[in-house]
Order: structure tokens, then C-alpha cells, then sequence
């Protein structure tokens, strides 16, 4: 996969981009998902409680339940709004946002597991740490199924570039590294750390034709940057 660096720093840019990835028209499908911790952390939260308390249950009725694992059980699906509310509860300064980094580093502790211990955002991509907590998921449409009139930009673009390209595949997308390190400590007053990167997979003019047309409906200052642009 290749990344685009998006200049996002509030809640709000992460926000309306997170938002935008999921509904534009080259979009096929959209997962997101949270890790149990999160809702465990945030369960005084009207959102959040419900699955915090279903969480609990379960525990309570599989004793053997390996809940530092990676099974895929651990982590629920959840909507964009959800994923904001979950980014907003750590990162916009509130007089609760120590009380949740703390409740989510209590939970974390239960697992077993060494802490995640990298620079927010500088985990590197291909070792990312366990257990991820927010994940973001997109899937284009593939070449194939691109229509003359409704997806003429990308078709363009890709024509203009004389890249090659397999017609029938999907085109995988996925958000940035989001573990304890970027929920806790990724964000100073609110404003981001690090790049927000997204990922994708080729063709590159394609993601990136999608990818400038999503800044453009977040209303972001500034274009993605991917590695042509370097």
C-alpha cells in the first residue's frame, strides 16, 4: 500500500475527512471498528455504554475469553459518528480526557500486554502494534465497475496516466495507525501531532484522484500529499 499525508489537526479536519472518505461515490464499502477497550474506557458515555455493558457480559459468561488476543470478536463494528465520538473523547481537552486516556490504560492493562510505546503516529506500517484500537476501513470499486458518466474524473485520470491496472480488483483503503499512544498522547490542546495518513493501494492515480475529491467535500486547506508529489 502507498499513503497520502493529510494536513489534518483538529477533531473537526479529522472529522469531516473521516466522514468524506465514507461517502463519496467510488466508495463500495466502509468498516470501522472499535476495540472493546475504547467502549470499556468511554462506558459513562450514552453511546458507548450499551457495548461496554454487553462486553462485560460476555466476560462474564466465557471465563476463558482471551481478551489481549487478536480475535477478530474483540473488536465491533461501529459507525463514523461513533469513531469521532471515540476521537473526540480523547482528544478535544475536557475536563473528563484524563479520566478516559486513564480508564483506557486500566483496561489495556488487563490484557497482559506490553504496553504500545512508539511516538504517536510513528509506528511504523509494516509492525504495527497490538492491539490497534480505532480501525479504519474503505473499499473503492473496482475498475470494472466504474461507470462512464458518474466516475469520469478517475476514469480520465487514469487514462491520462497510461497506468496499468487490474480491472476487476477492489481497491483497498486504510486509515492510520490508532493505538494507545495516538489515543493518549497524540493530541496536545486538541490539536494533532502527526500526519493523518491514509493508505491505499494502486492504481495511484486513482486513489489520488479520489483522495483530492475527498479533501475538497471535508473542506480541507490543503491537498493530500502521496509520494508523486514529493
Amino acid at each position: 500500500m502507498i499513503a497520502w499525508a493529510f494536513t489534518v489537526r483538529t477533531i473537526d479536519e479529522v472529522s469531516r475527512l473521516v466522514r468524506a472518505l465514507g461517502k463519496h461515490r467510488y466508495v463500495r464499502e466502509v468498516d470501522h471498528r472499535l476495540h472493546w477497550s475504547v467502549d470499556s474506557a468511554l462506558a459513562e458515555l450514552p453511546t458507548f455504554a450499551p457495548h461496554a455493558s454487553a462486553f462485560a457480559a460476555r466476560r462474564c459468561r466465557e471465563p476463558g475469553l482471551e481478551i489481549g488476543s487478536r480475535d477478530p470478536s474483540l473488536w465491533r463494528a461501529a459507525t463514523a459518528d461513533e469513531v469521532v465520538l471515540a476521537l473526540e473523547a480523547f482528544w478535544n481537552p475536557s475536563d473528563a480526557v484524563d479520566r478516559y486516556r486513564e480508564r483506557l490504560a486500566l483496561a489495556l492493562a488487563e490484557t497482559g500486554l506490553e504496553p504500545s510505546s512508539h511516538t504517536p503516529f510513528c509506528s511504523p506500517p509494516d509492525e504495527p502494534p497490538h492491539p490497534e484500537l480505532i480501525l479504519l476501513d474503505w473499499v473503492l470499486l473496482p475498475v470494472d465497475e466504474l461507470d462512464s458518466e458518474r466516475h469520469a474524473g478517475a476514469l480520465a485520470a487514469m487514462e491520462d496516466s497510461g497506468e496499468e491496472v487490474n480491472p476487476s480488483a477492489p481497491i483497498y483503503q486504510e486509515g492510520p495507525i490508532l493505538a494507545e499512544p495516538e489515543l493518549c498522547r497524540g493530541a496536545d490542546n486538541g490539536l494533532l501531532g502527526g500526519d493523518f495518513l491514509i493508505w491505499s493501494e494502486e492504481p495511484y492515480t486513482y486513489a489520488d484522484y479520489v483522495f483530492r475529491g475527498v479533501t475538497k467535500a471535508a473542506k480541507l486547506a490543503d491537498p493530500p500529499v502521496g509520494y508523486r508529489d514529493l
